[in-house]
């Protein structure tokens, strides 16, 4: 009798115990990307539980020896895209945030994706899940529109652009108001991983800065990049300061 395995799984949701003696060949199930192996007391056994909401994959692992064991991945999520692996931004990484409050010193952003890659429902950016978010594209709504899907449900990659980190020149004459507003896209580097509670980015590169933006502090139009400084709303011709990524 074999061993019948969800297609479809939740967090926490048990999908099969470490080993199966009952099939005519006894398997070992192996915890891949998107699972955990937990130590079930009350039945004294060891089982694989999904930690995402995905597909389950089962992969035999080549190369084994034993002849009366077979070795067997279990994976959950996506693979065709990813590849299921963790993403957690690192130094040097270039990232796709969201502005979510200023001060004079300061902006405070959410992380919504990076390096062109698709961000796990797990890999802790909130509810954006398996939205593909484009790093690299100019001050358009084509950015905003794939990276719309993150919101502020569930846990997120936090940020800090320090006024001294805006720009490349004129550091101490940064004013915070003039360069960013709530709501806004914005690509930066990550530059540390910052206090442990936010990472420390940078955008004094002429390719970072705000990528997307609306006037009026938002309730407004789209606006574009006419240069490192400035921004215009084609339809109503407003014309707001900010510090633009090259936007092209």
């Amino acid at each position: 009798m074999s061993l019948e395995l969800p297609q479809r799984t939740i967090p926490g949701q048990p999908i099969c115990p470490v080993y199966t003696p009952t099939e005519p060949k006894i398997t070992k199930y192996t915890a891949g990307p998107g699972t955990k192996l937990i130590h079930e007391d009350s039945c004294n056994l060891d089982v694989i539980v999904s930690t995402r909401v995905g597909d389950v994959t089962v992969t035999e692992l080549p190369g084994q020896d034993n002849e009366d064991m077979r070795l067997v991945e279990i994976r959950v999520g996506n693979t065709n895209k990813g590849d299921g692996i963790e993403l957690l931004p690192k130094e040097g990484d270039i990232v796709l945030c969201r502005v979510i409050r200023l001060s004079l010193q300061r902006a405070n952003v959410e992380i919504i994706g990076f390096q062109n890659k698709t961000i796990p429902i797990d890999g802790g950016t909130g509810s954006n899940g398996n939205a593909i978010v484009g790093v690299n594209g100019g001050s358009g709504g084509a950015t905003f529109s794939m990276s719309q899907s993150s919101s502020d449900l569930g846990e997120t990659f936090r940020g800090i652009v320090r006024s001294q980190d805006v720009r490349a020149v004129d550091r101490d004459k940064v004013k915070m108001i003039e360069c960013f507003k709530p709501g806004d896209i914005i690509k930066a580097q990550v530059l540390s991983l910052g206090d442990g509670n936010n990472y420390y980015l940078t955008t004094a590169r002429n390719d970072l800065g705000v990528v997307f933006a609306r006037s009026d502090n938002g309730a407004g139009g789209l606006m574009y990049a006419t240069d490192w400084q400035t921004m215009v709303a084609p339809i109503t011709g407003a014309v707001e300061k900010r510090k633009c990524a090259k936007p092209f």
